[in-house]
């Protein structure tokens, strides 16, 4: 299935048949972590007669599941995360589908995080209302890495700022968080994307621990942004990337 969108006065398709899942799913096994969060848990009820286990007997599976999303493995954040209850994700990601460009970044050497000069030297521009960053060196342990206590990258204040300057609405990383693991609470640069609290970007989102494979090209993909709905600042999320297609027109064929 192909679909075809007008974007920015230009005729786009996208092959809808050639999806990128470039979520980390939350598991039991080989999980990822971070943060000092609990690892998620999946526990059969039981009440009475009954228990939630086909191994067990049961009749179905029916698990109690216990998750911690900003730690557990890809989720969608909104302004509530710094902001608190007067924001949910519901009511912030609104629209599923976005054009989005992926660019690749070499994590600085110095400070490891991504700075404004390395993201200046990948990224053009083109008007896209998402962004998806995927940070070098780019190993597939990262889908099963234990980022605690071990001070993951994060993004500069100056490189997030050029993000909010060209009006990214919704910026997916492969990292557990856009700020240091420890930084005394500031969230600087959380902060930076949402302009809170002075002028608070309500619609836009952060999509933290994504997974982009080295077999993904840089370039205009057709983002699903699909997030759980849940009432809260974050839900685990699962996003697609849907690359785009060259199409000939007709008076080209003609032409040949």
């Amino acid at each position: 299935m192909v679909l075809t969108a007008m974007i920015h006065g230009q005729q786009k398709h996208f092959d809808l048949s050639q999806g990128y899942d470039i979520s980390i799913p939350i598991t039991e096994q080989n999980p990822t972590n971070a943060f000092h969060l609990p690892l998620a848990s999946f526990t059969a009820f039981e009440g009475g007669d009954f228990v939630g286990s086909v191994e067990r007997g049961g009749p179905v599976r029916c698990d109690i599941v216990q998750l911690a999303p900003h730690g557990n493995g890809t989720h969608t954040e909104c302004v509530g995360h710094i902001a608190g209850k007067g924001y949910t994700l519901v009511q912030s990601l609104v629209n599923q589908l976005h054009v989005a460009q992926l660019v690749t970044v070499v994590l600085d050497k110095e400070t490891n995080a991504v700075t404004l000069d390395a993201l200046s030297s990948a990224w053009d521009p083109i008007g896209c209302d998402a962004l998806v960053i995927r940070t070098l060196p780019n190993q597939p342990e990262k889908k099963a890495r234990m980022w605690s206590g071990n001070n993951p990258p994060h993004v500069e204040p100056d490189a997030m700022k050029l993000i909010v300057v060209n009006q990214v609405q919704h910026l997916l990383i492969d990292l557990p968080s856009v700020d240091p693991e420890e930084d005394g609470g500031a969230l600087v640069s959380h902060h930076v994307f949402w302009q809170y609290p002075d002028h608070p970007r309500a619609k836009a989102t952060i999509s933290e621990l994504v997974f982009i494979g080295n077999d993904i090209t840089d370039g205009v993909y057709l983002l699903d942004l699909n997030a759980a709905g849940f009432d809260g600042d974050a839900a685990p999320s699962r996003p697609f990337l849907f690359p785009e297609m060259k199409i000939r027109d007709e008076s080209e064929t003609l032409s040949d």
